[in-house]
């Protein structure tokens, strides 16, 4: 069978909301096969399998890793669990598209990135964002000199969030704080966008229980361009993103899941893309089998150097704050 026509049989683990959101658009994308979802919860999969077409539901991790018919392995739970289940799907030989951040950890992060080099087995880290058609229009008005020189950037990740210290966010040792969860949105676009960050600093405030509940990030970037990135769960809501060139500028609203981007010149709106695909992760989807058809390790939207550099300068972030030390 050649690498164009096959078949992905795809298991899920941790069948949450984002698990919900990310299978809605899954078990509709042509060659996917949704094998499986397992959970320390038997019924939460059973349900969860039934809901969403998967064959099996399991209530054992490793009974799914021991699937021959999954061959690709979704991971979406909290972040301080992502290394250990990444790593045992990797060494089952399953490829892996864990969600964001891949760990909380840059040396931890780069042993997952070892081993899926040294065992040859895929490993991604899953940031939709740089899929999206609407973001991936930008980025070629942007090399297209569209907006001439670039100077600017802010990019905006801000909710009203929760207030419970026991809540995930909250909680350190589940990897909590803003910057993991939602600050990589806009260091990841402003870097794909303007280039590799060079210089990066931080201000921000703690909770009582020690993670960071917002944070502005200050970059510059080797395209001479500086950005500036905002992030909190304590805010009215904020998701927008903003590239100021010499000849004009891009807005691109709620970028973390851009359905459109908006170019000016002048003043004036002179071009925009619209995606209405409705799409958040689809692009995303079928970039992983394209990756696997050609028996890569990693995906060229996002490589393992980028999950790397993300973790780097979103722990910089962090000590800069004072969340970690």
């Amino acid at each position: 069978m050649n690498g164009e026509s096959k078949t992905y049989g795809w298991g899920l683990i941790g069948p949450g909301r984002f698990a919900q959101e990310f299978a809605n658009e899954l078990i509709h994308v042509e060659r996917v096969n949704p094998v499986a979802v397992a959970s320390r919860d038997f019924g939460k999969a059973e349900a969860f399998a039934n809901d969403f077409g998967f064959g099996k539901g399991y209530g054992d991790y490793d009974a799914l890793f021991e699937d021959p018919e999954v061959d690709i392995v979704y991971i979406v739970v909290p972040h301080v669990f992502h290394a250990g289940l990444a790593r045992r799907a990797l060494e089952a030989g399953k490829a892996v598209l864990c969600e964001k951040p891949l760990t909380p950890v840059p040396e931890v992060s780069g042993e997952l990135i070892e081993l899926s080099k040294s065992s040859g087995v895929f490993l991604m880290e899953a940031m939709k964002t740089g899929f999206l058609p609407a973001i991936q229009q930008a980025k070629r008005w942007i090399e297209a000199g569209r907006i001439g020189e670039l100077k600017l950037a802010r990019a905006d990740f801000c909710f009203p969030g929760p207030s419970d210290p026991h809540d995930r966010l909250m909680n350190p040792d589940l990897g909590g704080g803003a910057v993991l969860d939602v600050g990589i949105y806009p260091l990841h676009l402003t870097r794909l966008l303007l280039g590799e960050v060079l210089e990066i600093s931080a201000e921000g405030s703690l909770t009582a229980t020690g993670v960071e509940d917002s944070a502005s990030m200050m970059t510059r970037h080797a395209s001479g361009a500086s950005a500036v990135s905002l992030c909190s769960f304590q805010t009215e809501e904020a998701m927008s993103a903003t590239v100021f060139g010499s000849e004009g500028k891009i807005e691109i609203p709620r970028f973390h899941a851009a359905t459109e981007a908006l170019l000016y010149q002048g003043g004036e709106l002179v071009e925009s893309c619209r995606d209405d695909s409705g799409g958040m992760v689809t692009a995303e989807i079928i970039a992983v089998m394209d990756a696997l058809d050609r028996g890569a390790i990693e995906c060229a939207g996002h490589t393992h150097e980028d999950t790397m550099r993300l973790s780097e300068l979103m722990h910089e972030v962090r000590k800069q704050i004072g969340s970690v030390s």
